[in-house]
């Protein structure tokens, strides 16, 4: 397996546990923002939303349309419902962790364990979440800022400007890249806009993922490592977006099969044990179900600004 940890042998045996735990430390600093019960995505596994693993059907119903007038008696005509076909497919994204019954022996740091292993597993699931959320953000076809040119507070304003003309309703949700996120911070400093802003407090981190960094004209602001590269290098490109721009949905896996032993079953995302007497090796084996679809482009913008 490519995530094996052996002991090995040779001069650089002593190193591996050291490499395993300076990883560990690493995974303390990933970015995990809990974006997955946000407001402005919509959960496709809401029976009153759609059904069936793939297709769904969205009615854009936001009470746009005005009610006439009707005198005694008379029939109100129907409204035609704005619908359109959407497909959604969950796909598998699963990690391993594997170790030998040696290393595991020697390990002075104590976690190559199943326990603390698959905590890293569920803390992976909720970074690929926030990860291919930023593979949508990227996508939209209005966009606000300048390829080379660092972002600042008219480039926030016009992506709420152009949502709140598109009549997209609030709240929004921002996700920005750090190197954007502490431009704009900088140059909102700079013109005595910090009054607006409201930071985000521990409470409200432990809550919504330590990349939530607070609150601007009713806006939550995310900064996020995983968000993408507008064209090879040169521009990030974070977004802006309100309910109905983006859904999810994810798959709840049966029953376990037989003789399988689970370490975490949480709904989409299930934590295994494999175990080979044979060659003494144990692999932590991590399985989340889960897919993006854009439901309505208009609803968001994306944010183009200078790496």
């Amino acid at each position: 397996m490519a995530d094996e940890i052996l002991y090995g042998s040779g001069g650089g045996q002593n190193l591996v546990v050291a490499a395993v735990a300076s990883q560990m430390v690493l995974e303390a600093l990933a970015d995990r923002a809990s974006l997955r019960n946000a407001p402005q995505l919509v959960n496709l596994g809401d029976p009153l939303v759609g059904s069936g693993t793939q297709a769904f059907a969205v009615v854009g119903l936001d009470g746009y349309d005005l009610m006439s007038s009707r005198t005694e008696i008379q029939s109100i005509a129907n409204q035609a419902f704005t619908s359109a076909q959407k497909t959604v497919t969950p796909a598998r994204y699963g990690l391993a962790y594997s170790y030998s019954d040696y290393v595991s022996a020697v390990d002075p740091t104590g976690i190559l364990s199943p326990a603390r292993l698959s905590q890293s597993i569920l803390g992976s699931a909720n970074m690929t979440f926030t990860n291919n959320l930023a593979k949508m953000v990227d996508d939209f076809a209005t966009t606000a800022g300048a390829t080379t040119v660092a972002m600042t507070h008219d480039t926030f304003l016009a992506a709420q400007f152009k949502l709140e003309q598109n009549k997209v309703p609030g709240p929004y949700l921002c996700i920005l890249k750090p190197k954007q996120f502490t431009d704009w911070a900088s140059d909102l400093e700079t013109r005595g806009g910090v009054t607006q802003w409201r930071t985000a407090t521990e409470e409200m981190m432990i809550a919504k993922g330590p990349g939530f960094k607070g609150s601007y004209n009713g806006i939550d602001v995310f900064s996020s490592d995983q968000v993408q590269s507008a064209n090879a290098g040169a521009d990030w490109a974070g977004g802006m977006f309100g309910r109905g721009a983006i859904g999810f949905k994810e798959l709840a896996l049966g029953a376990p099969a037989p003789g399988a032993i689970v370490l975490v079953d949480a709904g989409p995302v299930r934590v295994e044990l494999d175990r080979s007497v044979r060659t003494g090796e144990t692999a932590i084996v991590g399985t989340y179900w889960h897919g993006f679809v854009e439901i309505e482009d208009l609803r968001g913008v994306t944010i183009v600004s200078a790496q």
